[in-house]
């Protein structure tokens, strides 16, 4: 016999219900308190209403993949019309044993430790979530791309009839990272699994699911041709390109180059090739790629020679619908820094691995004020996410530019389709109360914190230190600091004012300025956005 469960979220403890305890196929899926309570200790499990029960089992048609169906109506959870559109509501609906993709779900573990799981379509990558992150009784399940940070209305979590955490999701294993998060040039590297075999096809979908904001930035798809010989393989002149889009002065353009390898110059090798910029994909305003733009880029390959990649092409679509103007930018026929130009095919090769970041534009650095997503990698063949930085090739895979961007774990092994949220922290101080703790969010989640904080009054003119009691940040980036003045003979006054700061371990920092320590106001800066909270 399955578990029966309840699948509660991180959010508020609300559970995936069907609305108005239907019977009915194509019913939608909310999220509802619990219609029952923890029972006494040591006393008979509770059952649970039968709209909110649940049981996880193997997917009918025989994938690897699961089914969630409710054991009263015999339904399971089902994105609606088999929409593959994000912001799709979810439904329950006929267990289908076949071309069921729409109703089929992996449990992604959260990579920071909070025990709870991204609940994953497979096809598309998205999560089941509560729209909006509304914390109202009923509101309304979707699935849309996963969040990096500030997820807790993507992850749940499974409850028995007896409310203990005994049972867990058949959970996928992610990916190791290095000590040091993934971020700026550090990244996955997604290798061929035998490096004899050249990559086919490969195209990188960029979902903004917040505004994507910087002066200036590159999306890059660097490479390295394949090393079937190990690290001293050498075997094309061109073992390192680099294919991508740049945003600069609010336009989006395409861009690529190739280097040559290790080895000494071959006579006529003209390699490297100039970077040089396509016409404008699209245009923007306010340096600011908005939430709901999808950006596709993908890689050229030539079949009949070997799968060289020759160059990238790109599409902007807003909404579902595109916009812009498409563009295709080859390498080939692109100046060189050597004579022996332009390049010609016989001057590249084919990739063995690749690796996709987001960092400042070319020979340049970059400071993301807001921004996140999701990175969604179709390839051929199957690429395996190693967290190798430099590949296996001697040239290594690494860009120079850097930039505060991070990138979530994935998936172990090797896939055609490979799902990976990105996206800057957005730290703030959100409340302070008493005589003085303070709390805040949007740090990097398990990071140890560090704190300053100054007390002053205007008149009379007194300052001190304070001394800062701080905690980790918390798995979903929460964090809380207990202040109190250095000098004792500081009098709390109605125009005394605190001001903090707040850092994490990698540099992202939280500041605000709390006035009236007596009904503390809080003005909270993150970004160039200025928020007060507090009584006035």
């Amino acid at each position: 016999m399955s578990t029966h469960l309840m699948i509660k979220s991180n959010l508020n403890g609300n559970v995936i219900d069907i609305e108005r305890n239907s019977s009915q196929a194509a019913t939608n899926l909310d999220a509802f308190p619990p219609k029952v309570s923890t029972p006494t200790l040591g006393g008979t499990p509770t059952p649970f209403a039968g709209n909110q029960t649940w049981e996880v089992l193997p997917d009918p048609a025989g994938s690897s993949h699961y089914i969630i169906k409710n054991p009263g109506t015999g339904y399971c959870i089902d994105i609606k019309g088999a929409s593959q559109s994000p912001g799709t509501a979810l439904d329950v609906f006929n267990v289908r044993s076949s071309d069921n993709q729409n109703q089929l779900w992996d449990f992604l573990p959260d990579p920071f430790g909070s025990g709870s799981c991204f609940v994953q379509n497979p096809q598309t990558g998205y999560v089941i979530e509560i729209a909006n992150g509304s914390s109202a009784a009923g509101a309304a399940l979707v699935v849309n791309p996963r969040r990096l940070f500030a997820n807790n209305h993507q992850l749940w979590s499974a409850v028995q009839g007896s409310f203990l955490s005994a049972w867990t999701f058949p959970s996928l294993t992610l990916a190791p990272q290095p000590a040091i998060p993934f971020g700026s040039n550090n990244q996955y590297v997604l290798l061929t699994p035998n490096q004899t075999t050249n990559i086919q096809s490969f195209t990188v979908t960029f979902d903004i699911v917040e505004d994507l904001v910087a002066s200036s930035f590159s999306i890059q798809i660097n490479g390295n041709a394949p090393s079937p010989g190990g690290v001293n393989d050498n075997q094309w002149f061109a073992q390192w390109s680099q294919f991508g889009l740049i945003m600069q002065n609010n336009s989006l353009v395409l861009f690529n180059q190739a280097w040559r390898g290790n080895v000494p110059d071959a006579p006529g090798d003209p390699l490297a090739s100039v970077a040089t910029a396509s016409p404008q994909i699209f245009s923007i305003q306010n340096n600011t790629i908005p939430a709901g733009t999808q950006i596709v880029l993908s890689l050229t390959f030539d079949s009949s020679h070997d799968n060289f990649a020759t160059g990238v092409s790109g599409q902007v679509f807003s909404n579902g619908a595109p916009v812009g103007t498409p563009q295709n930018w080859p390498l080939i026929g692109r100046q060189t820094f050597h004579p022996g130009g332009p390049v010609q095919e016989s001057d590249l090769s084919p990739l063995g691995a690749l690796s996709v970041v987001v960092v400042g534009p070319p020979s340049g650095n970059t400071i993301f004020t807001s921004g996140m997503g999701t990175i969604t990698v179709k390839c051929n063949p199957a690429l395996t996410v190693s967290s190798q930085l430099n590949g296996p090739n001697p040239k290594g895979i690494q860009t120079g530019e850097e930039s505060n961007c991070y990138y979530g774990q994935v998936q172990q092994g090797s896939f055609n389709r490979i799902v990976q949220p990105f996206g800057v922290p957005s730290p703030k101080i959100t409340s302070a109360s008493g005589n003085t703790t303070v709390t805040g969010t949007g740090l990097y989640p398990n990071s140890s914190l560090t704190a300053k904080a100054d007390y002053s009054t205007p008149v009379p003119a007194q300052a001190c230190l304070g001394n800062v009691e701080i905690f980790p940040s918390h798995a979903d980036g929460s964090f809380s600091c207990i202040v109190t003045p250095q000098d004792p003979n500081f009098v709390y006054k109605p125009d005394a004012t605190l001001t903090i700061t707040v850092t994490d371990s990698l540099g992202n920092s939280a500041w605000a300025n709390i006035i009236n320590l007596q009904n503390p106001r809080v003005l909270s800066t993150a970004g160039s956005q200025s928020t007060y909270f507090g009584t006035p």
